[in-house]
């Protein structure tokens, strides 16, 4: 990569491969980045054309075919991409330190200018000096007028460095938000909930009111196999899709919603009753309900989707591996019970 390439560049390549990446259902590894990365820059036509064909033949580009393409167009050097940019990074702080000390040392020389001038002034006394006086007042606006110049140069430098740092820190947070996404639903990924329901669970032992309720909803596809399986993984993509839809409809803000693993889905909220977590579970659970798909070239073969919901309200104190293990256990019973219906786990 070109070392010469400039940090706000770098960012702005940096956030225009995130959403592609997003888009196509790749890992936000850093293979794809140094991939996506040298397409943007637009620096190995061959590479853009070959990752042009795989993705219009299929929507994606499997992990094995990324590091296919890197092998065959890029180097190891290329994945030095993040410490690229952080080497730019502390480049521009140190530039920053570096301007400000300069600036710093003309301030102290304009200072020592002004007493120097204050004290011969104060000397100055007979009306026959007016040369001297007239001497330390020109030396005064040469040095002023340099100050300046040295404030605006400071100005301008400090305004390049803040946008550059500006638009590292906005492509750093869509990597991040990227890094913690579900490509296919949108959700929040597996690797995101293992960090948050600890947080959960001891954010709510911590504060606990008796008035507020936390709960953890464990749902899952109803014989979603089948699905792969008679209509094949296109369609099975596609009942996600449509399930977290439904999902993202029927909830709000208050809530986070996990994709826990392939047809299963978690979510975590508080609520103020226990009959407020069913209805809200419930409402997912018939909007989920009323969806179906049918196989492509036959418009007769439809199948109905739905979802089973094993829910546990978290009591303060409890390890979060409980309540994901007493979350799953209530999902276990309400699809041995018959699916498409909500169970609660019983405290333990």
């Amino acid at each position: 990569m070109n070392h010469a390439v400039s940090l706000a560049h770098s960012a702005q390549c940096l956030k225009k491969a995130i959403p592609l990446m997003v888009k196509y259902r790749m890992p936000v590894t850093p293979i794809n980045y140094a991939i996506w990365y040298c397409y943007i820059q637009g620096r190995n036509p061959s590479l853009n054309a070959e990752l042009d064909h795989v993705i219009a033949e299929q929507q994606t580009c499997s992990q094995d075919k990324a590091k296919e393409i890197f092998d065959k167009y890029l180097t190891q050097d290329d994945l030095a991409f993040f410490q690229e940019i952080t080497e730019k990074f502390h480049t521009t702080m140190e530039q920053v330190q570096q301007d400000i000390s300069t600036t710093l040392d003309h301030s102290k020389s304009f200072t020592t200018s002004l007493v120097d001038s204050q004290n011969e002034l104060n000397m100055l006394v007979d009306v026959s000096s007016y040369n001297e006086i007239l001497g330390c007042v020109e030396r005064l606006t040469d040095d002023s007028i340099a100050m300046q110049d040295y404030a605006r140069e400071f100005q301008t430098k400090l305004a390049v460095a803040y946008n550059e740092i500006k638009d590292l820190k906005e492509a750093l947070n869509i990597s991040k938000e990227a890094a913690d996404t579900d490509t296919l639903t949108g959700f929040y990924n597996r690797g995101k909930f293992d960090l948050d329901i600890v947080n959960f669970c001891f954010e709510y032992s911590e504060q606990a009111q008796e008035d507020s309720l936390a709960v953890l909803i464990m749902f899952d596809i109803d014989h979603f196999k089948r699905f792969n399986d008679d209509f094949g993984h296109q369609k099975g993509d596609e009942v996600l899709r449509l399930v977290a839809k439904k999902v993202r409809e029927n909830t709000t803000e208050a809530a986070n919603v996990y994709r826990y693993g392939g047809e299963e889905f978690c979510i975590t909220a508080y609520f103020d009753t226990i009959n407020d977590i069913i209805a809200f579970a419930d409402c997912i659970r018939l909007a989920i309900a009323k969806l179906a798909i049918r196989k492509k070239h036959d418009v007769t073969a439809k199948r109905a989707i739905s979802a089973s919901f094993g829910l546990a309200i978290l009591r303060p104190f409890t390890n979060s591996s409980v309540l994901v293990e007493r979350a799953d256990r209530a999902l276990y019973i309400a699809k041995t019970h018959g699916r498409n219906r909500i169970e609660i786990a019983p405290d333990i």
